[in-house]
């Protein structure tokens, strides 16, 4: 989950629906640039992917539709912290699948979800693979065999430019005293050097950990449910020093770039998946059959 918090002007002009306006034009009469008050684990990511989809989800914080993927996410990670709520010996499979049904019951009227699925038998469907998902969970760990630390735990720290805020998802403590910290992904996990863009957030909780707790996680992971991988990753002090100072450079960025609205598009592989293609000046149609 991700949080951001800016402080804008209560009236500001709309963004043209086009995205073509050079971000380097500014009226004069424009009020004062929106001032980054908390920043989040994933929208320091999004940044770091592409600055314009920073602007699009925490500044002009438009809409996005969340797909059947999302859905599955969002309802999985209910699920999985109401387990681990339950003592121990009530950790099983069918009460798993039992709390993601309940998740998905709560969560299906609500307007974001409502309209997510043209008809019941996609949305059974959905359900269906859905719980194969789940199911892999189970076969990447006991959840039987430990008691986490936290689940979904709001994390907020000033770091003096910033305050960093977020929800991470697990906290463990392994029987030597180690700290771990875990990261559920519902989706298959790519090849292992694609991972790694996504371990920057989990640093970042590790450096919220470390200065919350005064003890330096030991260990991140990132438990892909849906082809049942685990990426792990080993983490120290010097490590986490370096990601304090590359996280106030980037807010430093980020400021500037708040402060001059120049938020230019970084298009990549990854922008087959953004909400943003319709608007985003950065982002190519690929090409037809015909040409």
């Amino acid at each position: 989950m991700s949080l951001v918090a800016v402080r804008a002007p209560k009236s500001r002009p709309a963004a043209p629906a086009n995205g073509s306006v050079d971000d380097k034009e500014q009226s004069a009469a424009e009020p004062a640039a929106p001032i980054l008050a908390t920043l989040s684990p994933s929208r320091a990511s999004n940044f770091k992917q592409c600055p314009r989809l920073f602007r699009y989800r925490a500044i002009d914080r438009i809409p996005e539709v969340p797909s059947a993927a999302q859905a599955r996410g969002t309802t999985a990670h209910l699920a999985l912290e109401r387990l681990f709520g339950l003592p121990a010996d009530q950790r099983t499979a069918e009460r798993l699948f039992d709390l993601f049904r309940e998740a998905w019951t709560g969560l299906r009227t609500e307007p974001d979800y409502s309209q997510l699925f043209d008809s019941v038998e996609d949305e059974r469907a959905w359900g269906i693979e859905s719980l194969g998902v789940i199911a892999n969970y189970l076969t990447l760990e006991d959840p039987a065999s430990f008691s986490p630390v936290g689940n979904e735990l709001d994390m907020s720290e000033d770091l003096g430019a910033v305050t960093v805020r977020g929800i991470l998802d697990r906290l463990d403590e392994r029987p030597d005293g180690r700290l771990v910290i875990t990261d559920y992904k519902t989706g298959s996990a790519p090849p292992e050097r694609y991972a790694l863009p996504a371990f920057f957030a989990l640093k970042v909780y590790a450096l919220l950990v470390r200065r919350r707790y005064g003890r330096t996680p030991a260990e991140l992971r990132l438990l892909y449910l849906g082809n049942s991988t685990v990426y792990s990753l080993p983490v120290d002090d010097r490590v986490l020093d370096g990601i304090e100072r590359q996280l106030l450079a980037l807010a430093r960025t980020i400021k500037r770039a708040m402060e001059r609205n120049h938020f230019p598009p970084r298009p990549s592989v990854l922008c087959k998946w953004c909400s943003f293609q319709g608007i985003c000046p950065g982002f190519t149609s690929p090409p037809t059959n015909g040409g």
